[in-house]
């Protein structure tokens, strides 16, 4: 057999399939399948194309399964978790005094002003 030759009866050959699954399933495929793409930074319109389009096998089929308003609520749920778990800032850090004045004892600025301008320049 050469490599080249396509042979029908290749036991190695690709084969698709649908596999019935159990209830609850389809929804969990399509949480997790925007789960992902929320997380890639992808929108909405962009995520909808995706379900929408019969070119994606797997996410059209869900968008037919459940609905069109049944997958917007979707992304719209996980799109909110994700953008709340993304920007939430648990712990904030203080941030440093604006103006603080550094008072040096024994008339020390002066040195302190002359070496600071020596190394600047």
């Amino acid at each position: 057999m050469s490599h080249d030759e396509f042979e029908p009866e290749d036991p190695l050959g690709l084969v698709g399939m649908v596999l019935p699954g159990e209830p609850g399933q389809l929804e969990a495929m399509a949480e997790c399948l925007v789960e992902e793409y929320v997380r890639l930074g992808w929108d909405e319109p962009r995520l909808m194309t995706l379900f929408a389009s019969p070119m994606f096998l797997a996410t059209h089929r869900i968008y037919q399964q459940m609905g069109e308003a049944a997958v917007r609520a979707l992304i719209g749920r996980t799109r909110v978790k994700w953008s709340a778990a993304r920007f939430h800032d648990p712990a904030p850090r203080p941030q440093p005094p604006r103006n603080c004045s550094l008072t040096l004892a024994g008339g020390q600025e002066a040195a302190l002003v002359a070496r600071l301008e020596e190394t600047n320049g």
